[in-house]
């Protein structure tokens, strides 16, 4: 038996709670986390789209400047052409990375943990800016964790949280939830 206020909150039915229990992710889960990817895969690559064609513009433009200076026989100031190169070859580099690290796929790992659970308000009073964070089991989770949880969660009374976690980014999100003495 799910509790509805749980379900809503978490956002997740009893198809993900019963995929979790067993140790898996429901369909609907896979497609949330893995959804993520594509858009940041698209928004890396767009980045590495620029950014390498704009490096190597640099080095060219450095190489043309250098032959040019050459052929001419006079000596311009080397400080700037230096620095075209080392910018250039910097931006070509990090093009490159963001450009690789855009075809590793990410893993998730579906982990559970059980115990009495404890909301805590953290945050800077001066500034309101208050965040709350839910510790259980040694765990602390704060991602998409606000104030109504209190309402929905019963401060001390031990639930089973059900959580992905990214191997590559270690990222957590909270995906089901049961009260133990509902747990079947």
């Amino acid at each position: 038996m799910e509790d509805p206020k749980l379900r809503d909150h978490f956002k997740f039915d009893e198809a993900d709670l019963q995929a979790n229990r067993s140790g898996n992710f429901s369909r609907d889960q896979k497609k949330k986390l893995y959804s993520r990817h594509s858009s940041a895969v698209t928004q890396k690559r767009v980045v590495s789209g620029v950014v390498i064609p704009v490096s190597i513009g640099m080095l060219v433009w450095m190489v043309y400047r250098i032959y040019k200076d050459i052929v001419n026989g006079n000596g311009s100031d080397l400080g700037p052409v230096v620095l075209l190169g080392i910018i250039g070859a910097l931006l070509l580099l990090a093009g490159s990375y963001i450009l690789r690290i855009s075809f590793i796929g990410p893993t998730y790992v579906l982990k559970k943990v059980t115990g009495p659970i404890n909301i805590i308000k953290t945050g800077i009073a001066a500034e309101d800016a208050w965040r709350y964070e839910l510790h259980v089991g040694g765990e602390i989770f704060n991602l998409h964790l606000d104030s109504t949880a209190g309402d929905v969660m019963t401060q001390g009374e031990p639930y089973i949280i059900y959580y992905s976690q990214g191997v590559e980014n270690n990222l957590r999100e909270i995906l089901s939830a049961e009260l133990v003495s509902k747990a079947k």
